[in-house]
């Protein structure tokens, strides 16, 4: 059942709920007719805060669309085909909402990018594009995207609503243990992959933009939504709140001086994910922003062996290698990094032609055991030796003596045949002379 927390003070709380109701269109005149023949009945209470209480009670509304109503508030609950349920949470492009599509019947997430983004025309076309490239994704570790629309100033994009948590969220209860962390890399590894093969790169990868399913799956978020940052001209670390210096500690070195990026700067990002999630620690430390930007642009980041001493040396070259400073130090796509790390996991085999072959297929094979041995070999429940059956055919009686010199003697027969041969082609030639 959904919570419901009752107005601390009845001030402002609306004497008929009924009429805020129907302002917000989050129901049909028929349920509202419903709720109002209930009310008169006194099958529901008339009193505004009680009869909301009972609306969520029975899931006609929800404990957010309540909390709205009783605020006398009924505007902003519809978005084009979208029923404001819930809010899930913010960030820095804008705030996202559990939704509810009443013609497919069908549970979104719906992200609303912030007013002062939206009203930018560049940054609406370039989202435009990214948007016809994003409804491509496909991807089990990608969370897809339904639909993306402009309704006057409200710029929103759908997606497919995922319970679950984010990174950012499960590190609040620790940091994460390497094994558990690598198999959550090499999912989100393998959803990059699958970006950049559709020409998206995301250019805003750090915990919270990556999701964890209740069933341990990692998905990636805000595919797309990145290159509103760029579009952005006005945005720069000193006025956009929110937008790049919340991102800082994540950016690659190049896309932190403004330069062209590519794939490899995700994989740079998701280094430092997964460097913050494993340590709780940040891989360019700093007191400021600007400092640890500084530390970006021109060192190298804090070894993570000074966190976990004992971490095994093949995930340490990955992690730096994913750290590199410059991108063609770098694993060259998401599904190299991927291949790397599930390695990590699933080790492969050694090939037939390995060079220290392991001892039991270095060991020579059994010799057979002695005829003799026959009899014990059975009572044991071991196969005995087999034996050996020559069958000889049988030949007419004026062939059987030229059959057994050829078997006696392959050689000499083989020599005879062709002898006789040739003796009688020089004597087919003697005869056409002479006559």
């Amino acid at each position: 059942m959904a919570s419901f927390e009752r107005p601390k003070s009845a001030d402002g709380v609306p004497l008929d709920l009924l009429p805020v109701i129907r302002n917000s269109g989050v129901l049909s005149d028929k349920l509202l007719g419903e709720i109002r023949t209930k009310v008169l009945r006194g099958d529901y209470p008339l009193d505004s805060v009680d009869l909301a209480e009972r609306l969520v009670r029975d899931k006609i509304i929800t404990s957010y669309q309540a909390k709205r109503f009783l605020n006398n508030r009924s505007h902003g609950l519809i978005v084009g085909r979208y029923i404001i349920l819930d809010r899930i949470g913010s960030g820095s492009m804008g705030r996202v909402y559990k939704a509810h599509h009443v013609m497919m019947d069908r549970v979104v997430a719906l992200k609303i990018i912030a007013p002062e983004i939206a009203s930018n025309e560049r940054v609406v076309a370039r989202f435009q594009r990214e948007m016809k490239l994003v409804g491509r994704l496909d991807h089990p570790n990608v969370v897809r995207a339904f639909d993306a629309d402009q309704i006057q100033r409200v710029l929103y994009i759908v997606m497919e609503y995922v319970p679950g948590q984010s990174l950012g969220e499960r590190l609040k209860k620790g940091p994460i243990p390497v094994a558990e962390m690598i198999e959550y890399a090499a999912q989100a590894s393998r959803g990059l992959a699958h970006a950049h093969e559709q020409g998206i790169v995301h250019r805003d990868i750090k915990p919270s933009n990556i999701l964890l399913t209740r069933e341990g799956r990692v998905k990636i978020l805000d595919l797309g939504l990145g290159v509103l940052m760029e579009a952005d001209s006005s945005a720069t670390f000193a006025t956009a709140d929110g937008i790049a210096v919340g991102t800082v500690d994540y950016m690659s070195p190049e896309q932190a001086c403004g330069r062209d990026v590519d794939g490899r700067s995700d994989v740079y990002g998701l280094g430092c994910a997964m460097y913050h999630l494993l340590t709780g620690k940040l891989p360019f430390p700093g007191s400021s922003p600007i400092e640890r930007l500084g530390k970006r642009i021109s060192g190298r980041h804090v070894p993570i062996t000074e966190y976990l001493p004992d971490v095994a040396p093949p995930f340490v070259r990955v992690l730096d290698k994913m750290l590199a400073h410059k991108p063609h130090e770098r694993f060259a796509s998401a599904a190299e990094l991927a291949q790397a790390l599930e390695n990590l996991i699933r080790p492969r085999p050694q090939s037939l032609g390995a060079a220290n072959p392991s001892p039991a297929a270095a060991a020579p094979p059994a010799k057979p055991a002695a005829a003799d041995s026959k009899t014990s070999g059975e009572a044991k429940g071991t196969p005995a030796a087999p034996q050996v059956v020559t069958v000889r055919p049988t030949y007419p009686a004026w062939f059987a003596p030229l059959a057994g010199f050829a078997e006696q003697s392959p050689r000499s027969a083989l020599a005879s045949v062709v002898l006789t041969l040739a003796l009688t082609f020089v004597a087919g030639i003697l005869l056409g002379l002479m006559f």
